[in-house]
């Protein structure tokens, strides 16, 4: 008898932890809330909102109980090679009307399949909107999730089934080492709606689309006003500061997060009453925009930079270990062999995505994937390496013998942890030296810069 996708696999076990370490360390911040809402007490099915192609999976895959079992588009199933990769992975295809009619009758296998996951007490995990989006806004859902709810539903009788909604948020879609938030909802009984789905299932399958957007929206980071959308996405990030300074919160990824989704909320209101105020704003923030794009600084370069001393505070251990490096042997060692045992954060893979890659919202995934598998061959490679000639390093610990190699291993690793913050730290530092070069040679401009910024504030 073949085996059910969702049975136990040694090698996917295997292999699970590692990917979900590394889908943290792709992260500075990895904040999962909500857990307590995942039901104990029956079957259900993960929903959350998709706005990348591979990192929502991965995101579930870090929080569930269980091993997910996921549905995903199956024109990417096309290569017998990807079949099998996605097959391991626990990924069912599912068809679209794009893929021809005539296969859209295979998904009643497809559906029968998922349902055998619930029943068999795993969770399902599909996509709200059915297709990635490369903005934070909710899109419609389609109805194939709804229909294998109420069948399942119909095979579990008094059993409960529900459906989990799930806000995932990235503060940066593409670059490695931004933040992720993913904000679990209460889960939505599919219980209730079985009286209609028995009596007249397409008034069934919308109002649990309904229920599920509705219960969605609030999770996540949704820009309802389509018009505006850029310069309130500006806003949301550009007044962020200003708006938890004035609540008293910390600088924390979640309630960076929050904060969003309180300033869109708000401006959302506006759009809808109209009027010269709102439209005044608007006009500010497209002035601001377009000054940022001459000065080549980010939107976030006047509300979020540090003080001149505290730039130059931060310079210094850079200095010191640059002078330390330069002048000390044991450090100058130190340093080369951490390099050498973890260089990868410091490989700029996202510009490759970018020029290969032509649908934004893969380039993530494909930037996760490629420095994952290096690391995984360059820890191999490196322990290896180690263990063999490691004595090179300092001969006074020569006699360390094949344990370089797991110290080699285990510095990857530690790396892997600390290259978020230490990547996202230089970084700050170099845009921050640069602001007040701006400041110092083109003072003028940067001026008129801050002074659109405080209008933005004064105005919001």
């Amino acid at each position: 008898m073949a085996k059910s996708i969702q049975d136990n696999n040694h090698l996917y076990n295997f292999l699970s932890p590692l990917v979900q370490f590394g889908t943290r360390c792709h992260y500075q911040r990895f904040d999962v809330h909500g857990l307590d809402n995942l039901p104990t007490d029956g079957a259900y099915i993960i929903a959350p909102c998709h706005q990348q192609a591979l990192m929502e999976p991965l995101a579930v895959l870090n929080f569930a109980p269980k091993p997910p079992v996921f549905l995903a588009r199956a024109d990417i199933f096309e290569k017998p090679v990807f079949r099998a990769i996605l097959t391991f992975l626990k990924i069912l295809p599912v068809y679209r009307i794009r893929d021809g009619q005539s296969n859209l009758t295979k998904n009643n296998d497809i559906f029968d399949r998922s349902r055998d996951v619930l029943l068999d007490g795993f969770p399902l995990c599909l996509m709200a909107e059915g297709r990635h989006n490369d903005r934070h806004h909710l899109l419609p859902m389609g109805k194939g999730m709804f229909r294998i709810a109420g069948e399942t539903q119909l095979k579990l009788g008094d059993h409960p089934l529900y459906i989990v909604p799930t806000g995932i948020d990235f503060d940066e879609y593409e670059r490695p080492y931004s933040n992720l938030v993913v904000n679990i909802g209460k889960p939505i009984p599919v219980q209730p709606f079985m009286k209609d789905f028995r009596d007249n299932e397409p008034l069934a399958l919308n109002e649990m689309r309904t229920a599920l957007a509705s219960a969605l929206s609030p999770l996540m980071h949704d820009i309802r006003c389509e018009e505006h959308y850029d310069e309130i996405f500006t806003l949301c990030n550009v007044l962020n500061r200003v708006v938890r300074k004035r609540d008293g919160l910390s600088n924390s990824a979640w309630n960076r997060f929050r904060v969003r989704q309180k300033i869109s909320l708000e401006l959302d209101r506006r759009a809808a009453q109209g009027g010269d105020g709102f439209d005044a704003l608007m006009a500010d923030t497209r002035r601001y925009q377009q000054q940022c794009r001459q000065m080549r600084v980010r939107e976030r370069a006047v509300p979020d930079h540090w003080s001149l001393p505290l730039t130059l505070l931060a310079l210094l251990p850079v200095v010191l270990l640059a002078a330390g490096v330069c002048c000390i042997p044991a450090v100058r060692w130190l340093f080369l062999f951490w390099l050498v045992c973890y260089p990868i954060p410091f490989l700029p893979t996202h510009l490759i995505t970018r020029r290969l890659i032509a649908d934004s919202q893969f380039r993530s995934s494909v930037n996760f994937g490629i420095r994952f598998i290096l690391s995984i061959i360059y820890a191999f490679v490196i322990g290896i390496l180690m263990a063999c000639n490691g004595g090179m390093w300092m001969s006074r610990l020569a006699d360390l013998g094949a344990w370089w190699g797991l110290i080699a291993v285990g510095v990857v690793h530690l790396g892997a942890i600390l290259a978020g913050p230490t990547v996202n730290a230089l970084k700050a530092i170099g845009r921050n030296l640069r602001y007040w070069w701006l400041c110092a040679v083109k003072s003028r401009k940067m001026k008129a810069l801050v002074e659109s910024y405080r209008k933005l504030v004064a105005s919001f």
